[in-house]
């Protein structure tokens, strides 16, 4: 299995690129990787592949669809990129992603009935912090090319790993938690693990 961070987004709520937010000392996405690393060969897809470069970040793909930004076309470039059957996709904007969460994933045996595992955490289900199998591919590119994004459309393809599952592993309700506005931010520092 293959780990997959998604940093082709804009970050427009945040008006300034989150990814390079500085978190315990780095920035967010350089903290990212390491911890990710730590678990799975693990690669970032992005847009501007040479900012991530310049950061010391090796394995940088650009995404296949540069003019369209949306989740699904992360997924979709790291499942044509990976030759392993399932693979985890994490947003660039986890800072309190728990290694409890990776070595869950790591550990857990992929049933290949599904498409999709998507962790529900904090009452939300987490489709950018979840396990998707190459079957999903040729499902992905059809609504890319369609101009449909959303990757709820597919959720009767995956299984969701409820809350209290989740807790059950060791896995708190915050390790998905997404860096979106500047009031993540603040409640961030204020609540900083």
């Amino acid at each position: 299995m293959n780990a997959y961070i998604l940093a082709g987004g804009f970050s427009r709520r945040m008006d300034r690129d989150k990814t390079l937010l500085p978190f315990r000392g780095k920035p967010l996405i350089v903290h990212l990787y390491g911890l990710v690393s730590q678990f799975f060969p693990t690669y970032v897809v992005a847009k501007d592949t040479e900012k991530y470069l310049k950061l010391g970040i090796e394995k940088v793909i650009p995404d296949l669809f540069m003019q369209i930004q949306s989740p699904a076309v992360g997924i979709y470039t790291g499942l044509k990129h990976s030759p392993h059957g399932f693979n985890l996709f994490l947003s660039a904007d986890l800072p309190l992603l728990c290694q409890n969460y990776l070595s869950f994933v790591k550990g857990y045996r992929f049933e290949e009935k599904f498409l999709g595992f998507i962790p529900t955490l904090g009452g939300k289900k987490h489709y950018t912090c979840g396990v998707y199998s190459k079957k999903l591919i040729p499902l992905l590119e059809k609504a890319i090319k369609r101009g449909e994004l959303s990757l709820k459309r597919f959720e009767k393809y995956f299984l969701l790993w409820e809350e209290n599952f989740l807790e059950k592993q060791g896995i708190p309700p915050e390790c998905c938690f997404n860096l979106n506005t500047p009031w993540d931010l603040e409640f961030l520092k204020l609540n900083e693990v």
